[in-house]
């Protein structure tokens, strides 16, 4: 299920939940892993499926990736709305 595949881990949970309750746009790896309790390498592999899903874009700097959502993948309103609706 595709879904399943989306949210199957605790780590993609805690990068999909930082990423839409943060209030910010761009994010790197070493942030998020720190955000979400987990280690870089991680947070590497899990955002790895998240960029194949396309619900995560990347943009290179140098030798730096800025990770962002993206907001025209089908699932960014209804996640959006689900995580922060778990805030309130």
């Amino acid at each position: 299920m595709y879904l399943e595949d989306i949210l199957g881990s605790k780590t993609k949970v805690r990068i999909l939940y930082t990423m839409f309750t943060s209030g910010r746009d761009d994010f790197f790896e070493k942030e998020l892993a720190i955000e979400c309790g987990s280690s870089i390498s991680e947070v590497n592999r899990q955002i790895h499926f998240l960029v194949e899903f396309g619900l995560i874009i990347f943009q290179k700097k140098g030798r730096l990736k800025i990770y962002r959502l993206n907001p025209a993948h089908f699932l960014y309103k209804p996640l959006k709305e689900l995580f922060v609706a778990s805030v309130q």
